[in-house]
């Protein structure tokens, strides 16, 4: 799920940014990669800087640093859908078979590893997981076709559950469930771009 942006509650924040010509090749990217992570990691740790969020919202030369997670159980994957509140009107409604937000400053102080501070922050945040859970990183995501996604650049992981006892932390605004993937293709044309992307690229389920 694309981060919400316009949110006044967090324009104060300062948000992981990387200049775009020191993270992306010269020919560009675009959708979903597998594989690769290691080198664009190395370019986020090298490069990256905290910057406040209300200054680099519209700034497209610059990319909001994303981790993407995508949450499995077994041959089940957890559908998110957005309720009518949050800051995104647009994405209002919309399902995805992941959840991202920013890497926070605060969130992050003395942390070696950026993303995998930034992934546990948005894993604790969003979701109630009963048991333990791991994360890989599986690719990149960049979308420079629509105005959200020319700001944002996702490093998408799989989260492993050990168990199925899984549930969105602010049910006011997301509903969730484990989904097989007859249900989660079947989804797929009501689901937000970043989502799509995945699904037109690779199995996640095979991730």
């Amino acid at each position: 799920m694309m981060p919400e942006r316009h949110d006044p509650l967090v324009d104060t924040e300062q948000i992981l940014v990387v200049p775009r010509p020191l993270l992306l090749p010269s020919q560009g990217l675009q959708g979903f990669h597998p594989g690769g992570v290691d080198a664009y990691a190395g370019r986020i740790l090298r490069h990256g800087e905290f910057r406040p969020r209300a200054a680099v919202e519209e700034d497209p030369t610059l990319k909001q640093i994303i981790p993407y997670l995508i949450i499995r159980h077994g041959e089940r994957i957890f559908l998110f859908q957005r309720s009518g509140k949050g800051g995104e009107s647009r994405l209002h409604g919309r399902v995805s078979i992941g959840v991202g937000g920013h890497i926070v400053r605060e969130d992050t102080a003395g942390a070696d590893d950026l993303l995998r501070a930034g992934l546990s922050r948005e894993l604790t945040e969003e979701l109630i997981i009963a048991g333990s859970w791991t994360a890989r990183p599986v690719g990149v995501l960049n979308d420079d076709e629509t105005p959200v996604g020319r700001v944002h650049f996702g490093v998408v992981y799989v989260v492993e559950t050990a168990r199925p006892d899984v549930r969105v932390r602010e049910e006011d605004r997301l509903s969730g469930r484990l989904a097989g993937a007859e249900e989660v293709l079947a989804a797929r044309p009501g689901m937000e771009g970043w989502s799509q992307l995945i699904l037109d690229a690779a199995d996640p389920f095979a991730l």
